[in-house]
């Protein structure tokens, strides 16, 4: 499987692309700085620009099977609005697939992205309305991403988190479409290893799972 991972320099970016990689995939990692990919890999091909740039992500995605984006916003406390550099990102990227025709997207999120499937419970509100309060700017590019990936042609995934900073204590995770509850934190570990399965398995095709710790 070819598989483009945008933000591999990431926490969880790393991680997933080692999952790939131990797997025997081909990654074309995409990100800013060089320096920040610690590995080399004969499977591995690193890329690095901007999300800006259109032509560059088009030929990290040309070859793809799927694509993966563990990009996130920054968790800005400030009341001033300061643009929507991720969302906007997805978007590029979002374009780039429909150009190239490719299907497969799967990317991070949180509950303040709705999903069809959501039942009014304390994991499905109270965590989008802390964002809304608390990171205003990471909240409206979660709004954002979700309106660009529901209006898309993409096979797309929502891989939603609470609190990623939780303890790895075991390799064991729950998920809820939204319709049962969950625990509001999740480890990187975890978060990676779904996120593999969801895209080496082809799961979740137009939903939003919530990943957590059992």
């Amino acid at each position: 499987m070819n598989i483009t991972i945008f933000g591999a320099n990431g926490a969880i970016g790393k991680l997933v692309t080692n999952h790939a990689l131990k797997n025997g995939d081909t990654v074309t990692a995409y990100v800013r700085r060089l320096e920040s990919m610690e590995r080399s890999h004969n499977n591995l091909i690193i890329l690095v620009g901007d999300l800006s740039d259109r032509s560059l992500i088009e030929k990290a995605i040309e070859n793809a099977d799927v694509v993966i984006s563990t990009l996130g916003p920054a968790l800005d406390t400030s009341r001033k609005l300061k643009g929507s550099p991720i969302a906007d990102g997805h978007e590029k990227i979002i374009n780039a697939m429909e150009k190239l025709g490719k299907k497969r997207f799967i990317t991070l999120g949180t509950p303040s992205i709705h999903s069809e499937d959501d039942r009014k419970q304390f994991w499905t509100v109270v965590p989008g309305i802390v964002a809304k309060i608390l990171f205003p700017n990471g909240y409206q590019e979660m709004i954002k991403i979700g309106q660009l990936l529901k209006k898309s042609s993409l096979d797309w995934t929502v891989v939603r988190i609470i609190d990623p900073n939780g303890k790895h204590t075991n390799n064991e995770y729950g998920i809820s479409l939204g319709d049962k509850p969950v625990k509001m934190a999740v480890s990187r570990e975890n978060v990676s290893a779904f996120m593999y399965r969801v895209a080496s398995d082809n799961l979740y095709i137009k939903k939003m799972p919530i990943v957590f710790n059992k």
